[in-house]
């Protein structure tokens, strides 16, 4: 009986450390709001890629890019282009966020529509023993000599953005 006990012991032991445990998409879009730079009152998945926020007052953080209903995108800090002092319901704000030591990289794009600040969080993930499988990458995204790969990417994730946009 005692043998019997300790192989199960040692088995379950084992067993416990050679699985790894998979992160839940709910633990993933937890681990993605974290990497918003400011607070959120709702986080909801959209797709495998995306997640919808809202959030109750209009966010003061400046943006790193403008984006227009045909879609262009401005560097929001430029020398022949006076900075906006409030975000006008126009325009997207959009901020770029790279976590190099989870290797991912978000993007989250901001409206305001009455007196309140919603939009998208896009995301990009490199498959790492932590994050492995569904949408993750196979290289690093947070590598800067890989940001234009990264760039094309989250345009052609920005659809549902400027869809967004377009529908006020």
């Amino acid at each position: 009986m005692k043998k019997v006990l300790w192989f199960v012991v040692i088995a379950s032991i084992t067993c416990s450390c050679a699985v790894q445990r998979a992160t839940t998409s709910k633990e993933f879009a937890d681990v993605v709001r974290k990497d918003v730079p400011f607070k959120v009152s709702e986080f909801k998945t959209v797709n495998e890629y995306t997640y919808s926020f809202r959030c109750d007052g209009i966010v003061a953080l400046l943006p790193d890019y403008e984006v227009d209903k045909e879609g262009a995108t401005m560097v929001y800090q430029t020398t022949f282009m006076p900075n906006h002092a409030q975000q006008t319901s126009a325009i997207i704000w959009r901020n770029i966020v790279i976590n190099k030591r989870d290797k991912r990289v978000v993007c989250i794009d901001r409206f305001v529509r009455n007196g309140r600040t919603f939009g998208y969080v896009y995301f990009l993930q490199s498959e790492t023993r932590k994050y492995n499988g569904g949408n993750t990458f196979h290289w690093n995204v947070s590598d800067p000599k890989l940001m234009l790969n990264v760039s094309d990417a989250i345009e052609g994730m920005s659809d549902l953005s400027i869809t967004t946009l377009n529908m006020q």
